[in-house]
Formats: C-alpha cells, sequence, structure tokens
C-alpha cells in the first residue's frame, strides 16, 4: 500500500541533544517578505520580487518543564517528524531546522492540564542556504 500523504503524530522531536516528547502540535512558517512594484498607470502589480526569508517554527509540548528548562538563545538543530497516517514507507516528513530559540511560554487552565510553547527561528550559516529542509521519508 502507497503512503496516504496525510500524517498523525509527531515523533522524534528535538531541540539540539534534547528530546522533546508530549508534543501536541509543531508548526513552521516561511514568512517571505515580498515587495511589489507598479508604474506609470498601473493598477496593479507588474513585479513581485521575494526580498527576506525568515522560517520560523514553534512546539507546543505537554511537558511544560522540560521546555521552559530549555536556554533561551540558544543555537541548535531542530528536527521532527510527521508521521504518516498508516505509517506507510514513504510517507513521514522529517524537518529540520538550523535555529535559535527565541522565546518559551507556559500557561495552565483551572483543572486542565498546561503546556508550554517554543519559539524557534531559522538561522542560516552562509545567509543563502535555506535552514529550514524536509524530506520523505
Amino acid at each position: 500500500m502507497p503512503a496516504t500523504g496525510l500524517q498523525v503524530n509527531w515523533v522524534d522531536v528535538a531541540f539540539g541533544t534534547t528530546a522533546i516528547d508530549r508534543v501536541t502540535n509543531i508548526a513552521f512558517g516561511m514568512n517571505a517578505t515580498n515587495i511589489g512594484f507598479k508604474g506609470d498607470a498601473a493598477v496593479y502589480e507588474q513585479v513581485v520580487v521575494n526580498v527576506d526569508n525568515s522560517p520560523t517554527a514553534t512546539v507546543t509540548s505537554g511537558n511544560a518543564g522540560l521546555l521552559m528548562g530549555l536556554p533561551v538563545n540558544a543555537a541548535g538543530v531542530f528536527t521532527a517528524t510527521h508521521k504518516d497516517a498508516l505509517g506507510e514507507t514513504g510517507g513521514d516528513i522529517v524537518y529540520e531546522m538550523d535555529s535559535i530559540l527565541i522565546s518559551v511560554e507556559t500557561s495552565g487552565a483551572h483543572a486542565q492540564f498546561g503546556s508550554a510553547t517554543g519559539s524557534l527561528k531559522g538561522v542560516s550559516p552562509d545567509g543563502v542556504t535555506n535552514p529550514l529542509s524536509f524530506t520523505r521519508a
């Protein structure tokens, strides 16, 4: 059976050498900045150019103590695998991002499980290479 093309559950989540468990959500964003040009009598933009990309990731975990214990402003590789819904070969998506942990927040409502969310910003070693990559496994 082929891979489903649908993902469910996160596994192998880590920041540097620290494994992150009890993951409830991960989000990645490319955050492109584009500028447009129009001139003369143009009503619509005639050229749009990408001038900046700022990849980000957030990870939310029920293990609030673990995330709150990570050092803010630390550099590391953030890795996470989003599993294929049926666990078929070629369906997992493996993400990797060279990053800086920029903030960690925690919260918990009365009589509910608490959680923490770590926010990461991608950092390119040479300013040209995309710090966020993904592959199918």
